[in-house]
């Protein structure tokens, strides 16, 4: 019985020694790759610009665009299907890292968000004590099989995501393509809805606010477009938003864009504008954003700023 409790005790002593290389060599690995999460955690040189917030963020805010528009180094740290409170613990991790930026952009509709949503985050407890610390509030029984199996940290999408970028660097993140006809008839049949932010996420968003202006930071709240159709289906659509702007600070200014993109064939679906709509957005916000990046008007080439100006003549992609 002894020797085959040796034998036992072994073998899992060699199965976690196994564990803790793999996961240490992916950790390594990963660390290295060109995604945007990863230069949170590795050394580098620090961002002047930093956006936070859902897939709106993340899909509305390319980065060489907004480079041109605020003359510094952006870092896009919009995360799809994120809430608040992952927000929260992005910032948080870059201000121990790299310090505070110039400029922080929030897209504040993650707060509709589901306060508990991991998103992508799960990968990012390898790196960080912090996200460690929430996902063993949000789900135990996935904390606990990470700390005995340390490679289970690194078995979900973004791993892939991670390792297929390294391949084939994706860059821009906009979106291509119009809404189809399906998702517009399935928009029209839908029930009303209202818009309702949770208390954890409005909390976060009070947080990352009030370090952002502790740290000497600049803050701006952008709104950025909603599909007219899908407009007209929020019952509470415009008092939700005044809400949300009175949460906030006086002197945090607000770029609301709500409905500054009408084209139809400018969005992707309810809440996501394609690359024409992109460039409406900036084009219109740009005289409100770069006096908030103390951008000189003299620093940006002409033709960067031109690239953001709608044609009004070239058609939306099919």
């Amino acid at each position: 019985m002894i020797r085959l409790l040796a034998v036992v005790g072994l073998i899992l002593g060699m199965v976690v020694a196994m564990d803790r290389a793999v996961a240490s060599w992916m950790g390594d690995t990963l660390l290295q790759s060109s995604d945007r999460f990863m230069t949170v955690y590795r050394n580098g040189p620090p961002a002047d610009v930093v956006i936070l917030g859902n897939s709106r963020a993340d899909n509305h805010f390319p980065v060489e665009e907004v480079q041109a528009l605020t003359c510094g180094r952006v870092l896009n740290l919009g995360m799809g299907g994120a809430p608040t409170t992952v927000g929260d613990l992005l910032w948080e991790d870059y201000l121990d890292r790299h310090g505070a930026p110039r400029l922080l952009l929030v897209e504040p509709t993650s707060v509709v968000d589901d306060p508990k949503a991991l998103a992508d985050l799960p990968l990012l407890a390898y790196y960080s004590e912090r996200v460690d610390g929430f996902i063993r509030q949000v789900d135990a029984t996935m904390w606990a099989s990470n700390k005995l199996f340390n490679t289970l940290i690194f078995n979900n999408n973004q791993t892939i995501r991670l390792a297929f970028d390294g391949l084939h660097p994706t860059g821009d993140r906009t979106l291509s393509g119009t809404m189809s006809p399906f998702l517009k008839a399935q928009l029209e049949k839908a029930p009303t809805e209202r818009m309702e932010g949770f208390q954890p996420n409005w909390d976060a968003l009070d947080r990352i606010i009030g370090t952002a202006r502790e740290k000497g930071t600049r803050v701006a709240v952008v709104i950025t477009p909603f599909f007219p159709g899908y407009i007209e289906k929020v019952t509470n659509f415009d008092a939700f938003f005044e809400d949300l702007k009175a949460r906030l600070p006086p002197d945090v200014p607000v770029i609301d864009t709500r409905r500054e993109v009408e084209d139809e064939a400018h969005f992707v679906d309810a809440l996501h504008i394609n690359q024409e709509g992109v460039r409406v957005m900036l084009a219109r916000m740009e005289d409100r954003l770069r006096p908030l990046a103390d951008c000189p008007t003299d620093t940006a080439p002409a033709d960067a700023i031109a690239q953001l100006r709608p044609d009004t003549h070239t058609a939306a992609r099919p």
